[in-house]
Parts: C-alpha cells; sequence; structure tokens
C-alpha cells in the first residue's frame, strides 16, 4: 500500500503467517480429495463428513487471516497516519518558510516603493517650501518697502500737525492777548461804572436817610404836639369837673 509524504512514497510489504500450512492444508485435502475420488477405502459419508471438515478448516483459517489481516491493515493505517501527520507537519514549516520569504520580499518591495513615493513627497514638498519661501521673500521686501513709505507719509503727516499746531498756538496765543487786553478795558469799565453807581447809590442812601430822620423829626414832633394837646385836654375836663 503506497503512502506519499515529504516527496516519498513507501511501499509495504507483509508475509502472511500461516500461509505455507494453508498451502499445505490445501495440498493435503486436494490429495485426499484426489485419493477419495481414487475410491481407496472411503465410503460417501465418509468423504461427505471429510469434506464438511476440510471446509470447517477453511472457514476457521480464513476467518482467523481474516482478523489477522485487519490488525495488520489497523497497524499499517496508524503508522501511515503518523507518517502523513509528520510529513504534513514538515510540508507546513517548509510552506510557512516560503510564505515568510515571499512576504519579506513582498514587504521589502513595499517598503521599496513607499520609500520612492516619500522621496517623492519629500522632493514636492521642499520644492513647496523653496517656493513658499521666496513668496515669503518677495513678500518681506513689499512688506519693508510699504513700512518705509509708510514711516515717510507719517513723517510728514507729523510736519504738517506740527506746522498745523504751532499755527493754531500762535492764533491762540494772539486771540488770547486780544481777550486779556479786552477784559482788561471791559474790568476797567465796569469798575468805573461800579464806582459811579456806587456813589450814586451811597449819596441817594445819604438823602434817604436824611429824609428818614427829617420826617422821624417831624412825625416824633407831631406826636409831642398831640400827646401835650391830649394832656391839656384832659385838664381842662378834669378842671371844669
Amino acid at each position: 500500500m503506497p503512502s506519499s509524504g515529504g516527496g516519498k512514497v513507501y511501499y509495504v510489504t507483509r508475509k502472511v503467517r500461516g500461509g505455507a500450512q494453508l498451502g499445505k492444508a490445501v495440498k493435503g485435502s486436494s490429495k485426499d480429495k484426489k485419493g477419495k475420488k481414487d475410491g481407496k477405502g472411503m465410503t460417501d459419508e465418509e468423504r461427505r463428513l471429510a469434506d464438511s471438515i476440510n471446509r470447517l478448516e477453511m472457514s476457521d483459517y480464513l476467518k482467523k487471516l481474516a482478523v489477522t489481516k485487519k490488525a495488520q491493515l489497523k497497524e499499517f493505517m496508524e503508522k501511515e497516519q503518523k507518517i502523513s501527520k509528520m510529513n504534513k507537519l514538515k510540508i507546513q514549516n517548509h510552506w510557512r518558510k516560503i510564505m515568510r520569504l515571499v512576504k519579506v520580499e513582498a514587504l521589502r518591495k513595499d517598503v521599496e516603493i513607499k520609500s520612492q513615493n516619500h522621496e517623492r513627497d519629500v522632493d514636492r514638498k521642499d520644492a513647496i517650501i523653496q517656493m513658499l519661501d521666496r513668496d515669503l521673500e518677495e513678500a518681506e521686501e513689499q512688506f519693508q518697502m510699504a513700512l518705509r513709505s509708510h514711516l515717510l507719509n507719517v513723517d510728514h503727516l507729523i510736519d504738517l500737525q506740527d506746522g498745523r499746531l504751532l499755527g493754531l498756538e500762535d492764533e491762540f496765543e494772539k486771540d488770547l492777548h486780544a481777550l486779556e487786553r479786552e477784559f482788561s478795558v471791559e474790568r476797567d469799565k465796569i469798575h468805573k461804572q461800579h464806582t459811579v453807581e456806587k456813589n450814586e447809590l451811597l449819596s441817594i442812601m445819604r438823602a434817604v436817610e436824611t429824609q428818614e430822620k427829617e420826617r422821624e423829626a417831624e412825625a416824633r414832633q407831631e406826636h409831642e404836639q398831640l400827646r401835650e394837646e391830649i394832656r391839656n385836654k384832659n385838664l381842662e375836663d378834669i378842671n371844669v369837673l
């Protein structure tokens, strides 16, 4: 029975025990049958009995032979299973090695492709960075130019503002001096007018005070006269009574 494992083929041939005896028995039986056929001292009943015995012996032998063959076949199958399992493990290990080599080669190619892609990306990004750097330098130059122009304009505006402020300050000083003169004149005028009006009020107050004193003196005099008249009249009335 053949068995393949690891690229090898095994052929197993076993000798069957009792084969020689089986041949001898068969040969003996054939001789006996031949002798019986010759009719040397055997009756029909004896021949039938001998045939039955031979058949029984042959049946027992075949059963034993079948059991022996079955056991041998089972043992052979177990050995074949062990060999097949071992060969399967060897094949799996060998296949794993092959797959590892294939995978490593594929990974190397993948890494190489990714490395090339990465280098291309790096080159592309370097080019972009250089372009952006140039743009940044140009923008910086434009900014510096704009800043210088702006500072010049600011300085010019500051000069204009300073001149305008100086003009406003001069004008303010002139207006201030004019207002001070007007205020001084107006103050003197008001002071003089106040003095005049004050003197007039004092004169009026003195005149009113004099008039009030005169009226008070006249009223006091009239009061004294009236009281004297009433007193005299009362005295006359008393005298009359």
